[in-house]
């Protein structure tokens, strides 16, 4: 892999204890570190080991890879400073090191000839794996410092869909949850001990996602899958029975599910 790229950073707030400190081939590359003060850029660079404080914009022309690290309430201002310092962008790659903001929120400046990306630490693989989006400029020069060291990666997304890869997490943690405790609080109802209740939900749980990543949709088994009405219509009154809240939760999911499991067209979306 060619050599690593000259890295800037821009940096406010406890970006030391952040996982930008910590992101592979930084401490071996990083230069030019600007922030809302020099005595401010000083203590990041004592803190993170590494680069050298500036006070110019200027300053940090030279590099090919500016991160900025800053609040996000904090950004347009920072941005609207780098549009009206005087420097020539051109050539630039701009990353912005956000859980909330994407490429989009660069476009200023991509305007004015620098390439930009976003970047964010995928938490599950504890520092293994990086969320890119953005440009591929960006993307070249961000995995040269990234993966120099071999121990990470960047796991690239399409330019602009952030938000579709967070509707994803939402699908499989937020949307998932509260049908793990529904489910959970139906196996109560059937008379288990919470502790035993909670291990047969995940048994069922690990079960599936397994039964996913062998066969894909294939792997769907079940009432639901076989659009199987008659046990569907059983197991939803004797969990009226006991709690009609779970009950209608129940029925409104499986309803949900058995129209897309059906043959035939599907259901337009719904307008809001």
């Amino acid at each position: 892999m060619p050599k690593a790229p000259k890295t800037a950073l821009i940096g406010v707030g406890p970006v030391s204890q952040s996982w930008v400190a910590k992101l592979p081939g930084l401490r071996h590359n990083l230069g030019p570190v600007k922030s809302a003060s020099l005595r401010i850029a000083s203590r990041l660079v004592n803190s993170i080991k590494s680069g050298v404080p500036v006070d110019s914009f200027e300053a940090l022309r030279k590099s090919e890879i500016i991160l900025i690290a800053v609040p996000d309430d904090q950004f347009p201002a920072w941005l609207q400073q780098l549009l009206e310092c005087g420097v020539d962008w051109i050539g630039t790659s701009f990353i912005i090191c956000s859980k909330t903001l994407d490429s989009a929120s660069l476009e200023p400046l991509r305007a004015c000839g620098a390439s930009t990306a976003s970047l964010d630490e995928m938490e599950a693989y504890e520092g293994k794996r990086y969320l890119f989006e953005g440009e591929k400029l960006a993307l070249h020069r961000l995995r040269r410092l990234v993966e120099e060291e071999g121990t990470a990666r960047l796991v690239q997304i399409y330019a602009g869909k952030r938000q579709v890869y967070e509707a994803g997490l939402t699908f499989a943690a937020g949307m998932t949850f509260p049908m793990i405790a529904a489910a959970v609080d139906t196996m109560r109802a059937a008379g288990l001990h919470a502790k035993v209740a909670e291990g047969v939900v995940e048994t069922a749980v690990i079960g599936a996602l397994r039964a996913y990543l062998r066969a894909g949709r294939r792997g769907w088994s079940g009432p639901i899958a076989h659009a199987d009405r008659d046990e569907l219509r059983k197991q939803y009154r004797s969990l009226f029975e006991v709690d009609p809240g779970l009950a209608e939760m129940y029925m409104k999911i499986a309803l949900d599910y058995l129209v897309e499991a059906m043959p035939g067209p599907k259901r337009p979306p719904r307008v809001t």
